[in-house]
């Protein structure tokens, strides 16, 4: 998909949640973020952005990442609640009030 439709954010999303199920989230980071400039809009780029990187250790670029996908989502009370049934984000629970 990623080949066919470059231009469309969900064909690299899904790429990288594939490869983060399959415990290769260093490699779904880094497939991610090469395009997240693409996609300014998409939540889902972002929001994914910092789970990675809260499963890799980088709280701080999770942090920051998921202060994006709160500014592009809409409704941050819908993704502050979304994040805080995330396992993957579960080292940030404490702190999502305050991002």
């Amino acid at each position: 998909i990623t080949q066919l439709a470059p231009e469309r954010p969900l064909g690299w999303i899904h790429r990288s949640y594939a490869l983060h199920e399959l415990k290769r989230t260093q490699e779904a980071w880094d497939n991610l973020l090469q395009v997240a400039d693409r996609f300014p809009d998409e939540l889902l780029v972002r929001y994914n952005l910092a789970c990675y990187a809260s499963r890799l250790g980088r709280l701080q670029e999770a942090k920051s990442w998921l202060h994006k996908a709160f500014e592009v989502g809409g409704d941050p009370a819908r993704v502050k609640l979304m994040a805080l049934d995330d396992p993957d984000l579960q080292p940030l629970w404490k702190q999502i009030g305050e991002i």
